[in-house]
């Protein structure tokens, strides 16, 4: 019989998409003269996973809400009426939908800041991806 824990969630997840997608093209962060076009993305890109970081948070609190009122109803220990129509996590819902689509811009701008990054600093690009074979057409 197997443990299969599943990992927790990653709480600075801006700053680990940033920091892996630089690792990915071998780079890290620097710091560079003011007012140069890198020092201007590092400066874009710190704060782009401070931003993804705060909504991650933000996400992880509300879901972490919600699953206890979810559990309270599976438990039989909600504390809503029967006959209410109030809905169970009212807002709640929403904001998380929210916060999961503002994390998803935030990461995508993060990954277009990263690459860009990269480029400037000329470094190089991560290895393409096989080309899968074309699947083949007609009979013998």
């Amino acid at each position: 019989m197997s443990d299969t824990t599943e990992p927790g969630p990653v709480e600075a997840l801006g700053s680990k998409t940033a920091r892996d997608a630089l690792a990915a093209r071998g780079l890290a962060l620097g710091s560079h003269p003011p007012g140069t076009a890198l020092a201007t993305l590092a400066s874009l890109i710190r704060e782009t996973a401070a931003n993804v970081d705060e909504v991650q948070q933000k996400l992880l609190q509300r879901a972490d809400m919600a699953i206890r009122q979810l559990q309270s109803v599976t438990l039989g220990r909600d504390r809503y009426r029967h006959g209410s129509t109030d809905g169970l996590l009212q807002s709640l819902g929403t904001e998380i939908d929210t916060l999961v689509a503002r994390r998803g811009e935030g990461i995508q701008l993060l990954r277009t800041l990263t690459t860009s990054y990269a480029d400037l600093r000329g470094a190089p690009k991560p290895p393409p991806r096989p080309r899968l074979p074309a699947p083949r057409r007609g009979g013998p």
